[in-house]
């Protein structure tokens, strides 16, 4: 069976991923942690421990520790850590956070190369899509 190939120009599309809107008050500043993929496990212990030890100036008796796609997993070894070391009580919630993502029409075969158009010029689009989410709190 032959594959036939197109002539005619079409286009790809490229995704530019946007990170999540955080709507926070000054107390969850200073009593939330977020945890990526790309953040070392033992800074991000360092972190929640710093936090556990201040939380009670900004009127709180928990630290959340919010982690989303790829990060879950880091973020429940890091619950798993203070509830076996560290003898904490740990509340596990899922999440589901809505981010946006922005689709960029590319041409492949046209006139104009991709340095003639700037990525603000091309035709864009907003997409919304849901990623899993856990969030942690760690009790005092």
């Amino acid at each position: 069976m032959a594959i036939k190939e197109n002539t005619k120009s079409h286009t790809s599309k490229r995704v530019r991923k946007h990170p999540s809107l955080k709507t926070l008050t000054h107390k969850q500043i200073h009593t939330t942690v977020f945890v990526k993929s790309t953040t070392p496990y033992v800074s991000a212990l360092k972190r929640i421990n710093k936090f556990l030890d201040s939380v009670h100036k900004h009127g709180s008796s928990y630290v959340v520790v919010l982690g989303m796609g790829k990060a879950v997993e880091k973020t429940l070894a890091l619950g798993c850590h203070f509830q076996d070391q560290k003898n904490k009580k740990i509340e596990v919630f899922t999440r589901s956070i809505e981010v946006l993502d922005e689709v960029i029409a590319e041409q492949q075969e046209g006139v104009e190369s991709e340095s003639d158009v700037d990525d603000e010029d091309k035709e864009t689009q907003l997409k919304k899509r849901t990623v899993s989410g856990i969030e942690l709190r760690i009790y005092v």
